[in-house]
C-alpha cells in the first residue's frame, strides 16, 4: 500500500514539474528563436533543469554517481549508446547530456497536455512496429546529428534488468557510422532496483544510488560495416556490465 502511494507521488511529481516547465520553456524558446538562436536548445535547457529537480525530489533516488565524467559532453556530436534498466534512464541521461535529441515509444511523450514540449525538447515519439515512423524519426536524428546535436539511444530496444545484454538494434551504430562520429557507450547501474520493466510500482521505499558510467568514445574503423561496428560496441558494453556486476558482489 505504501509502495503504491510512493509510486503515485513520483508520477504525479514528474507530470506536475513538466506542466510547470511549459511556460518558462516555451517563453525562453520563443525569445531564443526571435533572436536567431536554436529554440529546441533553449526549451531543452529549461526542461533539463526540471528533470534534475525531479531526480532531486524523488524519495527513492539517492546519489547519482557519474563515473568517467571526462567522457561526457567531451566529444560533440556523438551517439550515446546506453544500457537500459528502467523508465528512469531516459530522464537520467536527458538531465546530463547536453544538446541532445532522442526517441521515445512511450505515449506520454506526445500527450497534448504537454503542448508538444517533449518534441520541442528533442524527444521524438516513435510508435512501435511502425516502419514509416522509424524511417521518419531516424532521418530526423541523422539531420540533427549533422548539425552538431548529440543523440542518445538504447540499442537493446527495451528495458533489461539482467546482466546479459539483449541483441542490439543497428540504428544507433548506423547513425554514428554514416555521420562519421564517435559512439560513447554508457552503462546505467542501479535504476532497476527502483523501478523494473513492466511495472509502474517502485521496488523500494528507500533511496537507492545509481551509477552512470561513460566509457571511452569508440570510432568505426576504416571500411568497417554496421554489423561489425555494432557488435564491437556491444562487446565493450557487455564487458563493462560484467565488471560493474563483479565489483558489486
Amino acid at each position: 500500500m505504501l509502495s503504491r502511494a510512493v509510486s503515485i507521488y513520483i508520477y504525479a511529481l514528474f507530470i506536475l514539474l513538466m506542466v510547470v516547465a511549459l511556460l518558462p520553456s516555451l517563453m525562453f524558446g520563443l525569445i531564443t528563436f526571435l533572436a536567431g538562436g536554436d529554440a529546441r536548445w533553449a526549451v531543452q535547457v529549461v526542461v533539463r533543469f526540471f528533470w534534475r529537480v525531479f531526480l532531486y525530489l524523488s524519495p527513492v533516488i539517492g546519489k547519482i554517481n557519474i563515473i568517467n565524467p571526462q567522457n561526457l559532453n567531451s566529444t560533440t556530436p556523438a551517439v550515446y549508446m546506453s544500457t537500459h534498466q528502467s523508465s528512469l534512464d531516459f530522464v537520467l541521461l536527458g538531465s546530463i547530456i547536453k544538446n541532445f535529441i532522442t526517441i521515445s515509444n512511450h505515449p506520454i511523450s506526445d500527450l497534448a497536455i504537454f503542448l508538444k514540449v517533449p518534441r520541442l525538447t528533442g524527444v521524438r515519439y516513435m510508435r512501435r512496429n511502425n516502419p514509416q515512423d522509424s524511417i521518419a524519426v531516424f532521418l530526423k536524428l541523422q539531420e540533427q546529428l549533422l548539425r552538431g546535436v548529440n543523440v542518445f539511444l538504447f540499442p537493446e530496444g527495451t528495458r533489461n534488468s539482467t546482466d546479459k545484454l539483449l541483441p542490439f538494434q543497428k540504428g544507433a551504430a548506423r547513425l554514428a557510422l554514416q555521420g562519421s562520429v564517435a559512439v560513447v557507450p554508457v552503462v546505467i547501474s542501479g535504476s532497476s532496483s527502483i523501478v523494473s520493466k513492466g511495472s509502474n510500482m517502485t521496488k523500494t521505499l528507500h533511496k537507492s544510488d545509481i551509477d552512470i558510467i561513460f566509457l571511452e568514445p569508440i570510432y568505426a574503423d576504416k571500411d568497417e560495416g554496421v554489423r561489425s561496428f555494432n557488435n564491437r560496441i556491444k562487446s565493450v558494453l557487455q564487458k563493462a556490465v560484467d565488471e560493474q556486476h563483479n565489483s558489486s558482489i
